[in-house]
C-alpha cells in the first residue's frame, strides 16, 4: 500500500507541475497536529523516521505526528472528500508550530487525478479529479462538481447553524462550506403543521441595516449557480435536505445572510436571517 501510495504521488506531483509544498517539523519529544478540512480517509510517510497517526476505526479530522533526526521525508493525506494533501516533513530541534489547520486550498489535487488518463467523454464522472483546472472546463462538467461536493457534505454535515420556525415550518441552515469560488448553503425544511407545504421559493440574499428602516435598509440576491435536491413539496411530518449553491461572497461589518421561504399558492412564509 505505502508503494502504491507513493508512486501515486510522484505521479500526481508531476501532474500538477512541481508544486511548491509546505514544510512541516516535527521532533521525538514533541506531539505536533495537523487538523484537515475533512475526515482522513488514508494516510503515509515516505521515511521510518517520520510518523503519522490517525483514527482509522472512527475516522476523524486530526492526524498526530512525530519525527527523529534524519532525512527529509514527505506526507501524503487522502481525506473523506478524496482531497489529496502533501508536505514536505523535517526535523527541528526546537519547534515553533505544534497545531497546524490545514485550509482546503493547500491541497494539491484530488485522489483520481493521477490515474485518469486521457481524458474521455465520461468526465462528468470524473470531474472531482481535475479541481485544479476547476474553472477552465465546461459548464457540463462544473455542475457534475457541484453534485458530487453536493452529495457528500450532505451526507457528512452535521451542523447546525440557525433555524427559524412559523406556523408549523421549520427553516433550518445547516452550514455555509466556501470551495473555490462558490459557497454552497446546506438548508433543511421540516413540516411541523398539519397540510402539506408546496414550495414556491427558496432564495437567499445578503442584507445590510434594519428592514425597519427602509430608508437604509438594502437586499441583495444571491441567485444560485446550482440546486441540489431542492423539494418542491414538503409532505405533513416530512423534512428535506438540499444544497443551494451561490456565488462566493464576503459580508461587511453590518451585513447578514437572509433566507426566504415561500408557500406556493399560499400565505406562508419563513424568514431566517444569519450573521
Amino acid at each position: 500500500m505505502k508503494t502504491i501510495l507513493y508512486i501515486f504521488s510522484i505521479l500526481l506531483l508531476s501532474q500538477l507541475n512541481a508544486q511548491q509544498l509546505k514544510t512541516v517539523y516535527a521532533n521525538e519529544s514533541k506531539v505536533v497536529a495537523l487538523f484537515f478540512p475533512d475526515e482522513i480517509r488514508q494516510a503515509v510517510v515516505g521515511s521510518p523516521n517520520f510518523t503519522f497517526s490517525y483514527n482509522k476505526e472512527n475516522p476523524q479530522q486530526v492526524g498526530l505526528l512525530q519525527g527523529v533526526r534524519g532525512s527529509e521525508s514527505n506526507l501524503l493525506v487522502i481525506t473523506a472528500a478524496d482531497e489529496v494533501f502533501s508536505y514536505v516533513l523535517k526535523y527541528r530541534k526546537a519547534l515553533d508550530t505544534l497545531s497546524y489547520f490545514v485550509k482546503r486550498k493547500e491541497r494539491i489535487g484530488f485522489e483520481k487525478s493521477a490515474i485518469i488518463s486521457p481524458i474521455k467523454n465520461d468526465m462528468l464522472t470524473k470531474i472531482d479529479s481535475t479541481p485544479t483546472n476547476f474553472h477552465k472546463i465546461d459548464s457540463m462538467n462544473r455542475l457534475g462538481y457541484f453534485e458530487k461536493f453536493s452529495k457528500y457534505h450532505l451526507k457528512h454535515n452535521r451542523n447546525s447553524l440557525k433555524k427559524k420556525r412559523k406556523q408549523g415550518i421549520v427553516l433550518k441552515l445547516k452550514n455555509l462550506i466556501y470551495n473555490q469560488k462558490e459557497v454552497y448553503a446546506l438548508i433543511e425544511i421540516k413540516n411541523k403543521s398539519k397540510i402539506n407545504f408546496a414550495v414556491d421559493y427558496l432564495k437567499i440574499f445578503k442584507v445590510n441595516g434594519n428592514s425597519r428602516r427602509k430608508s437604509s435598509y438594502q437586499k441583495v440576491e444571491l441567485k444560485p449557480v446550482y440546486s441540489h435536491k431542492l423539494p418542491k413539496k414538503i409532505g405533513v411530518g416530512e423534512r428535506r435536505d438540499f444544497v443551494m449553491v451561490v456565488p462566493k461572497y464576503t459580508l461587511g461589518d453590518n451585513e447578514k445572510i437572509k433566507l426566504e421561504l415561500k408557500e406556493y399558492r399560499g400565505s406562508r412564509i419563513v424568514q431566517l436571517v444569519y450573521d
